[in-house]
């Protein structure tokens, strides 16, 4: 899942300077020496509600784009059928993934794919619904000048966030689902999910008592390719691929990739990048292990 966000992100740097510049030129010009400011405050929530608008129909707009186009993309990969690799860093993801597999990609593999976008999507809808609940609530404290609103909607805030973390980090939640949808889409390539992250609910600071969740711990992809034991280890900006075949020592690297071989196998890895620069480490590997 890769690209496509340059619009709302953007936006979302730029339109929030100025929609503080202007938050800000109305506090100062209306606000300023009254004692009960609120068509200040209405103004300024106005301008609130217009980034949030704009940011989250830029940020839809963008999913739906890079959603769409990477199942087109997928599609035409697979239908061009897997060809020689040349250059793993100057193919698109999509390319790469169908020229690496090992076995015929069948719909359930591409229908994975595809599924992956569906948690990008569910999370979106519920920012939007927590932030008009928020817009619901604080502007309402402050142009009604009662506590009400926060009585009523706080909880609200509170039950949805919390139905949006259960649902996501639950039994059979979206984490769940989306790591089935790895291994589904890995298929083709000789490879299954063999370890996931364990995701709890922790304090997050030490200082301030806030809780959230935290992942610990790697995604282990393995399988049998081109037959040697192949081993993709993915933790955060990381990645380790292994290919278990005996070769000679050495060591080389770059500021971002290491390779090492050894009587153990042949280990790429890498520090920082792209979520799918692991397939170009596997073509490395692969390709100085003689596959």
């Amino acid at each position: 899942m890769s690209g496509g966000f340059k619009r709302s992100s953007v936006f979302g740097i730029f339109g929030l300077f100025v929609a503080a510049g202007a938050c800000a030129a109305i506090g100062l010009t209306l606000g300023s020496g009254q004692s009960n400011p609120k068509t200040a405050y209405a103004l300024i929530f106005g301008v609130l509600a217009v980034y949030f608008v704009i940011l989250f129909t830029l940020q839809r707009g963008d999913l739906s784009r890079a959603a769409s186009g990477g199942a087109k993309a997928t599609a035409r990969a697979v239908a061009e059928g897997g060809g020689a690799i040349e250059n793993p860093t100057a193919m698109a993801e999509p390319e790469l993934w169908a020229a690496l597999a090992v076995r015929p990609i069948d719909d359930d593999a591409i229908r994975a794919r595809d599924e992956m976008w569906g948690a990008a999507r569910r999370s979106l809808r519920l920012g939007m619904v927590v932030t008009l609940l928020i817009f619901l609530t604080v502007p309402s404290i402050y142009l009604l000048e009662s506590f009400v609103p926060l009585l009523i909607g706080g909880p609200l805030i509170v039950i949805v966030a919390l139905w949006g973390s259960i649902r996501a980090i639950g039994p059979g939640g979206e984490m769940d689902r989306g790591y089935e949808n790895v291994g589904r889409a890995m298929a083709p390539l000789g490879l299954e999910v063999v370890e996931r992250p364990k995701v709890s609910i922790e304090m997050r600071e030490p200082v301030t008592p806030r809780m959230g969740p935290r992942v610990h711990g790697a995604l282990v992809l393995g399988g049998e390719r081109h037959g040697h034991r192949v081993t993709v280890r993915l933790e955060g900006s990381t990645g380790e691929v292994t290919v278990a075949t005996p070769a000679h020592e050495y060591s080389a690297g770059s500021r971002k990739v290491k390779v090492s071989g050894g009587p153990e196998g042949i280990v790429v890895a890498r520090k920082g990048g792209e979520q799918s620069d692991w397939l170009c480490d596997l073509w490395l590997a692969e390709r100085l292990a003689g596959a």
